[in-house]
């Protein structure tokens, strides 16, 4: 058994160590420790995901759908020169991603790639929504196939839906250039409805789309009915049925 003395220097020692643990562990812990932030590319804190997440402002894609292509199609404007569509689908009904990449590719009989467009597009809050891609140039080709995908998107950002005008009216005229006339209301009281790109589709018999035209609309004032046009070049080449209008605020 030690002794009282051995026990009393052994009691001293193990304060020294503990001391000196804490005179020079600490300092040191806190000299090379750095919290964990949104931006140091490590999943640390309450993170989700790196730098995503928890009490970070950056969502993770992980916790949400990818927006998804429904179907895409070209249309020709003149003599090798085609506009394509993609109408898409974003099922989040809380987050939006802005400047998302896409891609649009059309093809011949054979299968061979005629074009390709890149760009940007907004990807809007819980809704249906379209991209277009104009003056896409084929020269002597024709092309039967169109496709078209996303990008990764990498940046999904919390906001709610923004309101789209009430549709009053479209009147369709189908002639050798057809036109169409549709008329629209804002029916806020107190929301001004700012840069909006719309888009209308047009069915034949078969719900097989067929042509459809872009328009953008500057500005509609609260309680405010506004009415604005689509046009086409020639005759659709099937009688037109069913027309769909959409809205994407930007």
């Amino acid at each position: 058994m030690a002794s009282w003395s051995t026990k009393r220097r052994f009691g001293y020692f193990l304060a020294f160590v503990v001391l000196a643990v804490f005179a020079v562990g600490l300092p040191g812990f806190l000299f090379f420790y750095k919290a964990p932030t949104c931006a140091d590319g490590r999943q640390n804190g309450s993170e989700r995901g790196i730098d995503c997440g928890g009490t970070c402002v950056k969502l993770c894609p992980a916790d949400f759908v990818a927006p998804r292509a429904l179907w895409s199609y070209s249309a020709s404007v003149t003599p090798g020169v085609y506009n394509a569509l993609a109408y898409a689908e974003n099922p989040n009904q809380s987050v939006y991603a802005s400047a998302v990449g896409y891609t649009f590719r059309l093809y011949d009989s054979a299968g061979l790639l005629i074009a390709e467009k890149k760009g940007k597009t907004l990807v809007p809050t819980g809704q249906k929504f379209a991209i277009f891609e104009g003056g896409v140039r084929t020269g002597q080709r024709i092309p039967l196939k169109t496709t078209f995908e996303f990008g990764e998107v990498s940046d999904w950002k919390l906001g709610k839906s923004v309101p789209n005008p009430r549709i009053i009216s479209i009147d369709l005229e189908q002639s050798e250039t057809p036109t169409a006339e549709v008329k629209v209301s804002n029916d806020s009281t107190d929301l001004t409805l700012s840069s909006l790109d719309a888009f209308i589709i047009i069915y034949d018999s078969a719900d097989n789309r067929m042509a459809f035209s872009k328009t953008r609309i500057d500005r509609i004032a609260p309680r405010q009915t506004e009415t604005f046009y689509f046009t086409w070049p020639s005759a659709f080449p099937r009688p037109a049925v069913r027309k769909e209008v959409l809205f994407v605020a930007h």
